[in-house]
């Protein structure tokens, strides 16, 4: 799951263009991994640590780029 959102970066980077994007799906996913994250940093999970660190670094460079290519209409 943590690179699951490779080609979808990818995608909005080439076309420039993030209309298919929901910023609510992206804040409610992002909000699901943090949660995630502070229960394995509780447990000391060093495998759910990377693997949630690597994910929620690669949605936040979707929201980013949803922000940078959102329609202005």
């Amino acid at each position: 799951m943590c690179v699951s959102v490779v080609p979808q970066i990818i995608k909005t980077y080439k076309t420039r263009c993030s209309d298919g994007l929901s910023i609510f799906y992206l804040i409610i996913l992002m909000t699901g991994m943090s949660m995630i994250m502070l229960y394995a940093l509780y447990v000391k999970d060093m495998v759910f640590i990377f693997g949630n660190g690597l994910a929620l670094l690669l949605t936040g460079i979707l929201v980013v780029l949803w922000y940078r290519y959102r329609s202005k209409s």
